[in-house]
């Protein structure tokens, strides 16, 4: 795997945690 390979998984992973984290709070904050 080249470097720009692993670097555009990591940024995959990244966006989509922080997409599932940003819709679990927005769930919590409707529920509250």
């Amino acid at each position: 795997m080249t470097k720009k390979g692993v670097w555009d998984l990591v940024l995959k992973v990244i966006i989509a945690v922080a997409s599932a984290i940003a819709g679990a709070l927005g769930a919590n904050a409707m529920n509250w």
